[in-house]
């Protein structure tokens, strides 16, 4: 049986065994992360705030400043004006439009501009039903977008090639504005 003085086991607490074989340095030790879990607490507090002010993943600013266009809605519609406009400036620009089907998989349009020529690309072998499945880049000096009482519609011309005068590439129905 050990022999106890004081209170305490002959071989003192735990705590003073591991001081003993740390060399007492365990006071520092807790300071130490004391500091780094106040940071990480700090942090894990200010990083909603910050995410929320900054406008960080939020979707609607996201996808009001996205070059990928996948819902073909107003937001959508005004991207492609944009993309008009731009193009009508003498300005470069980028687009991706994924235009979903009915029954298979999506178009995808590939869109890029220097500004004095549009090259845009059409690739459907995503889609299961298209014959013959490919990718299509038609280079064109002129874009367009045209409205009905329907639909929107881009309009690409002078493309050259033979590919005809007026060239539609993408048809967006009113009744799928959101």
């Amino acid at each position: 049986m050990k022999r106890q003085t004081g209170g305490r086991h002959q071989g003192g607490s735990r705590l003073d065994r591991f001081e003993k074989r740390s060399g007492g340095e365990s006071k520092p030790m807790n300071k130490k992360l004391a500091i780094v879990l106040m940071g990480v607490a700090f942090l894990a507090g200010f990083m909603p705030y910050a995410v929320v002010k900054t406008h960080w993943f939020q979707p609607s600013v996201v996808q009001a400043n996205a070059d990928i266009l996948v819902n073909l809605d107003q937001r959508d519609l005004k991207r492609l004006d944009e993309l008009v406009d731009r193009f009508n400036r003498a300005q470069g620009d980028y687009l991706m439009v994924i235009s979903p089907t009915i029954d298979s998989g999506p178009w995808i349009h590939d869109v890029h501009t220097d500004g004095t020529q549009i090259a845009w690309t059409v690739d459907n072998t995503r889609d299961a039903h298209s014959s013959p499945k490919q990718q299509q880049t038609y280079k064109c000096a002129s874009i367009e977008k045209i409205e009905t009482t329907e639909r929107y519609g881009i309009q690409l011309s002078e493309c050259g090639g033979g590919q005809g005068d007026k060239l539609p590439i993408l048809d967006i129905e009113k009744n799928s504005e959101r």
